[in-house]
């Protein structure tokens, strides 16, 4: 895989600066160079439509309105012929498809997902619906191993075609293999709905687990089963993942948590299902955390109490994940995920020194560089190193691409809250107003509006 970073980097640069067509060039070179990028893929597709958005689309080119699709039998060859048509028509879903089909041809599955998801985002659905389109991010989905992604695609593409077989086929098919990673049948592999109708009793419980909610009629047959598996054997992973996923689908979180964690204290090797305990505890702690604001909006006259039991709650899962996220850093330590996780707690419970050095870490992440460059500069402005952190937020801007719209609001947090340490009243208020016209319920962004118009004698009025 050749390095095209620079590529990158020049063209991210380039389409900032909205000189378009040098950004397309180097996504182009990129592209060439490394097949299988995802980012140049997606971020080509990105400025081609940015481009002809300002300048407009080019007429229909081919034999009169007809639009040809190159046939050669080289995929290589191929996928250059579908970019080239691409290239003058970004939004046609039928071009995407196709380059999305060579790409996982050539085994480039996840450029073949940046491009489907552009095209079920971005893509022009005025000519047909967009069915195919879902079906085949489904299928480039299933080829990365994100089934829960490509269910929400096919239950998208059953409103489009409730009777569509293929449609049926593939939601089976997703199934199966969720079902084989995160439960398993007996001792066999699973790799189709075939095998799996092989023990129909397995795949009626399978189509229970994959309601939203279950009745408790259904979830106290699922648990019968799946509590005799942990009878006969205490220490099955896959029935004691079944029985969380059961209590999860009936909301009952904190109990999926408790079990998890008492099977590791049976298996202490099984981090991957202390892993899930800690995933479905804080799924507790924000649904209770959500149940707390929702009371304190409805009975106005109680709502000190639920914002006082809403910060205990708080405090309770920084304990936690401080506690949790230290304990997966120490069992897997080159693990850069577990650093960010970890580095977030230590944030949380007001210790941004100790944070700082495991963001640091973190940064090298593919999946939390940014967010971990940006709490650096969250850090830095918390331990009042305020010069070193204007640097790090004007890095981490440069950084963001048009899709990272919750970064941006981050980012525009951090550096009004940069200014206002600095003194800088004006540029701060400037910056928190910016913010509170894109989203006003973002955070406390309201409130810091307020104090810092107090400072200029100005009221308290927003």
């Amino acid at each position: 895989m050749a390095d095209v970073s620079k590529f990158l980097a020049k063209a991210d640069e380039a389409l900032k600066k909205r000189n378009f067509d040098y950004a397309i060039q180097m996504y182009e070179s990129a592209m060439l160079a490394d097949p299988g990028n995802a980012d140049a893929r997606r971020n080509y597709r990105f400025a081609l439509v940015k481009k002809y958005d300002e300048t407009g689309y080019p007429r229909s080119f081919g034999f009169g309105n007809v639009k040809t699709m190159m046939v050669s039998k080289d995929p290589v060859k191929l996928l250059e012929e579908t970019e080239k048509l691409v290239a003058k028509d970004p939004k046609n879903l039928k071009y995407n498809r196709r380059v999305a089909e060579v790409l996982i041809t050539l085994n480039h599955n996840d450029a073949a997902v940046a491009v489907l998801e552009f095209a079920v985002k971005t893509g022009d659905v005025a000519s047909e619906k967009d069915g195919a389109t879902l079906q085949a991010l489904a299928t480039a989905y299933m080829k990365v191993g994100k089934m829960q992604e490509a269910q929400a695609c096919l239950n998208r593409a059953l409103k489009i075609a409730p009777n569509d077989k293929n449609v049926k086929q593939l939601s089976k098919d997703i199934a199966a293999q969720s079902y084989n990673k995160n439960v398993g049948v007996g001792s066999g592999k699973i790799t189709s709905s075939y095998d799996l109708s092989k023990d129909r009793g397995e795949a009626n419980k399978l189509e229970l687990l994959r309601k939203g909610m279950l009745t408790d009629e259904d979830a106290d047959t699922l648990l019968r089963d799946e509590e005799a598996k942990l009878k006969e054997n205490p220490l099955d992973r896959r029935a004691v993942r079944a029985v969380a996923e059961i209590l999860v689908k009936r909301r009952k979180y904190n109990e999926a948590a408790d079990r998890m964690f008492a099977f590791v204290k049976v298996d202490p090797g099984a981090t991957e299902i202390a892993e899930e305990g800690a995933k479905y505890k804080n799924m507790y702690f924000d649904a209770m955390i959500r149940l707390c604001q929702q009371k304190a909006e409805a009975e106005p006259a109680k709502a000190a109490a639920y914002q006082a039991k809403e910060t205990q709650i708080r405090a309770e899962k920084n304990a936690f994940q401080l506690d949790e996220y230290g304990r997966q850093v120490e069992a897997a330590p080159t693990d850069l995920d577990k650093q960010y996780n970890y580095g977030r707690a230590l944030f949380d419970n007001g210790r941004p020194n100790d944070a700082f050095k495991h963001f640091q870490k973190a940064v090298k992440s593919p999946k939390y560089s940014k967010q971990s460059g940006l709490y650096m500069a969250k850090c830095l402005v918390t331990m009042g190193r305020l010069e070193m952190a204007e640097t790090q937020l004007a890095n981490i801007e440069s950084q963001l691409q048009e899709t990272d719209t919750d970064l941006k609001k981050e980012l525009m947090y951090t550096t009004a809250d940069l200014l206002e340490k600095k003194a800088q009243y004006p540029a701060a208020l400037d910056k928190f107003r910016a913010l509170f016209l894109e989203d006003m319920e973002f955070r406390d962004v309201e409130a810091r509006i307020d104090n810092i118009r107090k400072n200029f004698g100005e009221g308290t009025a927003a």
